[in-house]
Formats: structure tokens, sequence, C-alpha cells
């Protein structure tokens, strides 16, 4: 029993991070490729504030400043760059975030981590972390439902199939995509201080690259911007990664057989979507 609710917890807080980064490189085909760079701000400046001080009210509201902050970086960063400039540096920023986070080791405890996060009063047992995670993972699908099939989800579509035609209906770019970074960051935000307090820990290998390798499985494979597919998607994996943990091989064996495995699966997604992951400019 405890188990299951453990993949439900799991698959639950991984919802709203995984979500925001549908929005953005589902639905609205921006090459970003820094969910979990926007992580790390947000799960480092929430809980090192947590452990200096005590407060999580202090600590969620430096959190959420950090989390904007970096968003609102990106989001620049995507109205500088061409598609493919900013894919290159979104990695470069997550990779530079984590060597941050490393090598800064007076302050972040580098590969050690934060151990002993505290955890929220209600926030007792697997069974409570399932019950949250899965009412915040509902109400958080159902927004970004509504936001999709709203004004802004007709913009961000219009955006990514034409941006001169966008434009000449009177399309705000700037402001678009400042609200989608915004969006997802926060959707980051509630991952991360969720999951960290189920696990005690804040650790620099949970912003690793096979987890990012696990974000975009999810998306494409779900079918890029569909926030019913992608739901069902990060259900199918998750419980296809939970279920390799008693596949009987060597931990060293296991852990690249997977990382090559979701790799595979990323691989053929890809190939059968690939029309839709890049869709031809329209013409007149």
């Amino acid at each position: 029993m405890n188990f299951l609710l453990h993949i439900i917890a799991t698959i639950a807080m991984g919802a709203p991070n995984i979500l925001g980064f549908n929005m953005l490189f589902g639905r609205g085909k921006i090459l970003h490729f820094g969910p979990l760079g926007v992580s790390i701000v947000a799960a480092y400046a929430t809980f090192l504030v947590v452990m200096a001080t005590g407060s999580y009210p202090l600590g969620i509201v430096c959190g959420l400043a950090a989390t904007c902050s970096i968003s609102a970086f990106f989001a620049w960063l995507s109205l500088r760059l061409d598609a493919d400039g900013l894919g290159v540096m979104s990695i470069a920023m997550h990779l530079g975030l984590l060597a941050v986070v490393l090598n800064w080791s007076s302050l972040t405890r580098g590969a050690l981590g934060i151990p002993r996060v505290p955890r929220l009063p209600f926030l007792d047992s697997t069974g409570d972390f399932a019950l949250l995670g899965t009412c915040v993972a509902a109400l958080w699908a159902w927004m970004l439902w509504q936001v999709d099939r709203g004004t802004f989800g007709r913009k961000l579509i219009a955006l990514s199939e034409h941006e001169w035609h966008a434009k000449s209906l009177g399309i705000d770019r700037s402001r678009v995509h400042m609200l989608a970074f915004m969006i997802a960051g926060i959707g980051s935000l509630l991952g991360v201080l969720q999951y960290h307090q189920y696990l005690y820990l804040v650790h620099p290998s949970d912003f690793g690259f096979p987890a990012f390798i696990f974000f975009v499985t999810v998306v494409v494979a779900g079918g890029p911007g569909s926030v019913r597919g992608c739901v069902v998607s990060l259900i199918l994996l998750s419980l296809l990664r939970e279920g390799l943990r008693f596949v009987p091989m060597s931990p060293d064996v296991l852990g690249p057989l997977r990382l090559i495995l979701f790799g595979a699966i990323l691989f053929v997604a890809v190939w059968l979507r690939r029309d839709t992951l890049f869709p031809k400019q329209r013409t007149v």
C-alpha cells in the first residue's frame, strides 16, 4: 500500500512542473530546455531560506521571487534569440546553475545537498503527500486546460505557427512569452516545494540530465501541447520507471539501461510526432 501511495505521490508532485513545460515546449513550440534550471533556483532559494530561518512562508516568498526572476530571464532570452539559440542557451543555463550549486559548497553544501528538510505540519506520511499532490496536480491541470482553451492559449498557438501574422493581429509576443514562462515557473515551484519535503533532502542529482530526458519524453510521447495526453504519458512512463526497480539487475547496469530505454522512447516519439514538433510555417 505504501509503495502504491509513493507512486501516486511522485506522479502527482511531478505533474505541475511537466505540465508547465508542456505549455512552453509543446503548445508554444518554444525550444526552452531549461525547466530544471528553473527548478534548481526554486528549490535552493526556497529551502536555503527555510533552513536558515525556520519559516516556510518566508521561504516560499523568496522561492517565488527567485523563480519569477529566472523565468523572466528565460523569457527575455526567448525574445532575443532564435529558436535554436534559445535551445542551446537554456541548456547552458541549466548546466551553469547546476555547476554553481555543486561548487558553491559554503552555501549549498555542494554534492552533499541540503539534508533534513523540514516538512509542513500537515505532511506527515506518504498518504498525505499523495493526497496533497493529487489535489494540486488536478487543480493545476484544470487551470492549464482552461488557459489552453482561452484567449491566451490561442495567442500562444498563433505565435508558434507564424509570429509575423500573429503580430499583425495585435498579439504582443513579449507579453505572451513572459506570462507563459511565469506560469511554467510557478509550476516548477509547486513541484519542488512538495518533492523535497517528501525526500527530506534537496540534492543536485535530482536536477541532472536523466531527469531532463524524462521531462522531454513525457511531453513528446503525450502529444506536445495536450494537457490530457501529457497527464496520461506521465502516469504510464512513471509506472515504467518505477517498475524497472524490480528488474533483477545490478544498479551499475540498470541505471544506464533506464537512460537508454527512455532515450529510445524519446527517439521513437520524436520520429512519430515530427510534424507536430516541427510544423511547417504557414505561407500566403
